[in-house]
């Protein structure tokens, strides 16, 4: 447990990093916006030319809020006496002095915009960027869809969600996780997971997916999900942005997208699906962060996944000033052993190891960074990672029923259809098949009962085009449909939850 009266994050200031602060369209040509992040105010403005430019709230003249001030071609005006302060921050104008003071300069920040967010690089100690953020490619995605949430959590918390294995059963409905790979450098971390899940979460519940996530940390304010559904050849984006605004109290924004597939109409669809299911999928880790406390020594268990490695490595981007003191007094202690006598340097030795010994005992107080003296985590940070091979789900065993042409598949279809599955949908259910076994075809299903016609109907629900042989090997098990589609080998038209419905409405063999 935390030391009673402990702040809820025993952290000693936020993180240092890059947190995004607005998307790109929060921020129109000739706005300025006043925004609240790491407990200060942020003024924010675009010039003429599309440039965002951040400053400090006060004009360093008599102290206005440039938050009330107005943009003029590329520069921010204060609203107090119109001295004007150009993106880098230098006043280029005092419209009644014959001359500008030379020290004449609002303090900015380092602003950043790329793949439709504005990031700004935040340290406690004021001092300009150490890295830069990676740019992501856009050609081949969709637009990004965004959304921004507030709830009371720290970035910290956030980010420990991607390497916390263990939670994705209970909160999400995974089936199963593997921990593939860890790597960390100095400001990034990169966390591979091979997962099996339902498709109910994108509601295709008869769906079981394989699949790869992989996670990129960078800082404690980027987190990128790349999702690979590798029995489906689908393959989306999620960008996670945890930016404190004071206290607890925080900001995620959100984009996300999916690699743009053969059929532009089946793209926008599953685009679709997977922004509501990731709408309805990740707030719900929310309710747990709004209330849970840090724990500095958590209890650990097998399957948690690298959470003991990811503290460790969250650190480096606090500053801890009792800690950086001791290292000061050192290297200073170090300096001045070479002249002093040999009894008095004894005497030095045995007192930094009694600093030790005190200091490794403490609990979480200024200077200390949280985890450190945890043994498990410190076990299992030294502990090597073993990289497991991803397991291979078995395919599910094979129909006894397998059609040998389309027609056999077509003659049988009003004999298998399944009312109870249908319930009350009313819906055209259409096939345009092509090449050897071509044929089109349609299945009007309304109050339980279907009615198959040859031909085309003028207006259905849903449509399958593709080659005769290719939909033999989908219906016979040999090739899946969302693959097909993804991979241009079929075509979709209509809602595609609705098509995957199918399968139950028409199943290849039923008890009569």
């Amino acid at each position: 447990m935390n030391p009673p009266g402990a702040p809820r994050f025993p952290f000693p200031t936020f993180p240092r990093g890059w947190f995004v602060i607005a998307f790109s369209t929060d921020i129109a040509p000739g706005e300025v916006k006043t925004l609240r992040y790491f407990g200060e105010d942020i003024v924010v403005f675009r010039g003429e030319d599309g440039g965002v430019s951040a400053v400090h709230k006060t004009c360093p003249h008599l102290g206005a809020h440039l938050g009330g001030g107005e943009v003029i071609g590329n520069c921010l005006r204060c609203p107090f006496h119109h001295w004007s302060f150009d993106q880098a921050g230098r006043c280029v104008d005092v419209p009644y002095a014959p001359k500008i003071p030379p020290r004449a300069a609002v303090r900015t920040w380092a602003i950043r915009e790329q793949n439709g967010v504005i990031l700004c690089w935040y340290c406690p100690k004021g001092e300009g960027p150490t890295w830069e953020p990676d740019r992501l490619e856009d050609e081949g995605w969709t637009p990004i869809r965004m959304v921004r949430w507030e709830l009371a959590s720290h970035p910290q918390e956030v980010a420990e969600n991607t390497v916390d294995c263990s939670h994705l059963g209970p909160v999400h409905h995974v089936n199963s996780t593997e921990v593939l790979s860890v790597e960390q450098g100095e400001h990034r971390m990169r966390v591979v997971l091979n997962m099996v899940t339902s498709g109910a979460q994108v509601g295709m519940p008869d769906e079981i997916n394989d699949v790869e996530l992989d996670v990129n940390l960078q800082g404690l304010g980027m987190v990128i999900s790349t999702t690979q559904v590798k029995n489906a050849e689908l393959c989306t984006r999620q960008r996670i942005y945890p930016t404190p605004i004071e206290g607890d109290k925080l900001a995620i924004f959100a984009a996300a997208n999916i690699r743009i597939m053969a059929d532009p109409g089946y793209t926008a669809e599953i685009d679709q699906i997977f922004w509501d299911a990731f709408n309805a999928d990740f707030p719900r880790d929310f309710p747990i962060w709004g209330k849970k406390a840090y724990l500095d020594k958590p209890l650990l268990a097998g399957g948690d996944g690298p959470i003991g490695r990811y503290r460790r490595w969250c650190r480096r981007f606090y500053d801890y000033p009792v800690e950086a003191a001791a290292s000061a007094g050192e290297g200073a202690a170090a300096a001045a052993e070479a002249s002093a006598p040999a009894g008095k340097t004894r005497r030095r030795e045995r007192v930094r190891r009694w600093l030790r010994r005190v200091v490794g005992r403490a609990g979480v107080g200024p200077g200390r960074p949280p985890g450190a003296g945890n043994e498990q985590e410190d076990e299992e940070e030294d502990e090597p990672f073993v990289p497991r091979a991803p397991s291979v789900r078995p395919p599910p065993p094979p129909s006894e029923t397998r059609f040998d042409s389309v027609e056999s598949y077509f003659e049988t279809l009003e004999r298998r259809f399944d009312p109870a599955a249908a319930g009350d949908l009313d819906a055209v259910f259409q096939w345009v098949l092509s090449g050897e076994g071509e044929r089109a075809c349609y299945a009007v299903v309304r109050g339980g009962a279907i009615e198959t016609q040859v031909g085309v109907h003028p207006s259905p629900t849903v449509t399958i085009e593709m080659s005769a042989p290719d939909y033999l090997m989908m219906i016979n098990g040999e090739l899946h449909g969302a693959r097909a589609f993804a991979s241009g080998r079929g075509r979709l038209r209509g809602p595609v939850r609705l098509a995957m419905k199918m399968q139950r409405i028409f199943p290849l063999e039923r008890e009569v």
